[in-house]
């Protein structure tokens, strides 16, 4: 699979506020962070329920960014690690950073 993203592959990434401040999250922690931490750091830049965070990630969110090769979350550990071409995502997220 090719690393680089498409301009309509970055826009879906960053078009919803939980995957930006996923994303955001998980550059502040080098990139590799459980369920648990990337849900607490989330929730704690919106005010939305961390169950609510925890369910959308898990279910929508993170099989999205996995699917388009930006993340790689192991299910059985609960690890969501960025990929390399999640990279080429930084400058935008932090341009979108609310």
């Amino acid at each position: 699979m090719d690393d680089k993203l498409t301009t309509d592959e970055i826009f879906d990434v960053l078009g919803h506020s939980h995957r930006r401040h996923a994303l955001t999250a998980l550059m502040d922690c080098d990139g590799k962070a459980t369920m648990t931490e990337l849900v607490e750091k989330t929730s704690n830049r919106i005010e939305t329920a961390p169950k609510r965070i925890e369910v959308g990630l898990h279910h929508s969110h993170l099989p999205r960014l996995e699917g388009m090769g930006v993340v790689e979350y192991d299910t059985d550990t609960n690890v969501v690690q960025l990929t390399d071409a999640a990279s080429e995502l930084k400058p935008f997220v932090e341009l979108t950073d609310e």
